[in-house]
C-alpha cells in the first residue's frame, strides 16, 4: 500500500507543502520585482539593504556585532562593507571606546540609497496589497515577522 498519509496528518503535510512553496515563490518573486522597474536604478542590494538598515536605525556598530545581528559570518559582512565603502555607502571610523576597534558607519550618501530603496519597494507592496484589507494587511505583517522569528530561532539551535 505505501506510506501514504490520510486524514489529518495528510492535510498538514498537503499545509506544509503549500507553505514551503509558496514561500519559495514569494523569495523568487520578490527577487524578480527587486531587479524590475522602479527597483532597478538606484536599488540597494540585500545585504547592503539590511546593513544601511541596521546602522541607520542602532547607529555605528563594529562588524562582529553587524554579523550576529544579521545572523551571519564576520568574513561575510567584512567583504559586504568593503564593497559598500568603496561605493561611499559607508564608511569606518575608530571605535571611540576601543582605538583599536572599528565601526562602521552609515553616510549620507548611504542614507540616501536606503530611503529610496524603502521608498521604491514600500510603493511595490502598497500597489500589490491595495485591494486587501487593513486587517489583512497587518495579519500578513505579523504572521511573517513571525515566521522570520521561528526561521531564526530554529537556525540557531
Amino acid at each position: 500500500m505505501g506510506d501514504v498519509s490520510t486524514g489529518s496528518e495528510g492535510a498538514a503535510a498537503r499545509t506544509i507543502g503549500r507553505i514551503e512553496t509558496e514561500v519559495a515563490m514569494l523569495m523568487r518573486l520578490a527577487d524578480r520585482n527587486r531587479r524590475t522597474g522602479d527597483l532597478l536604478e538606484h536599488a540597494l542590494e540585500r545585504s547592503a539593504y539590511l546593513l544601511l538598515r541596521r546602522l541607520t536605525e542602532g547607529g555605528p556598530a563594529n562588524v562582529n556585532a553587524l554579523a550576529a545581528q544579521l545572523r551571519l559570518d564576520p568574513s561575510t559582512v567584512t567583504r559586504q562593507v568593503l564593497a559598500m565603502e568603496s561605493s561611499g555607502l559607508v564608511v569606518r571610523e575608530r571605535d571611540p571606546e576601543d582605538g583599536r576597534g572599528t565601526l562602521v558607519a552609515a553616510t549620507a550618501r548611504g542614507g540616501e540609497a536606503l530611503a529610496h530603496t524603502r521608498t521604491a519597494r514600500a510603493e511595490v507592496y502598497a500597489g500589490v496589497l491595495a485591494a486587501w484589507s487593513e486587517t489583512d494587511r497587518v495579519s500578513l505583517a505579523d504572521l511573517l515577522a513571525r515566521l522570520n522569528a521561528d526561521l531564526d530561532a530554529r537556525s540557531r539551535r
